[in-house]
């Protein structure tokens, strides 16, 4: 798996690196940043977490205030959670108008459909 795309780890003074939950979902983000450059490679990803087991996919050439979450407490398998990390990739890639896939680096439409300009 040496050919999976490099993840970083961005550490915080405030990260909360002793409670067990926010130690299991920095697993979590990093194993969903794998899946989606390996599903969709070239696509610039971002992966964080909200208190409560959400999981926050973001898509960088996009307009970052808007992302996708999965609820990976309510996910009943692995299988389920990679599901749904996969869809949320998909989603964001369609709602910028843009093919799911390799990316090419061509900034075809990247804007949230249904988003207005914001002035």
């Amino acid at each position: 798996m040496s050919d999976l795309a490099d993840v970083q780890t961005v550490n915080v003074d405030s990260s909360g690196a002793d409670d067990p939950e926010w130690l299991e979902m920095e697993i979590v983000c990093k194993k969903a940043a794998m899946l989606l450059s390996k599903v969709y490679p070239n696509h610039v990803w971002m992966t964080g977490s909200a208190p409560g087991g959400v999981l926050v996919i973001k898509h960088m050439a996009g307009d970052n205030r808007y992302g996708y979450t999965v609820d990976v407490k309510g996910a009943h398998s692995v299988s389920q959670l990679e599901h749904a990390i996969v869809m949320g990739g998909g989603e964001l890639l369609e709602r910028m108008g843009m093919k799911r896939g390799a990316w090419n680096g061509e900034m075809i439409g990247a804007k949230y459909q249904g988003m207005e300009d914001v002035t």
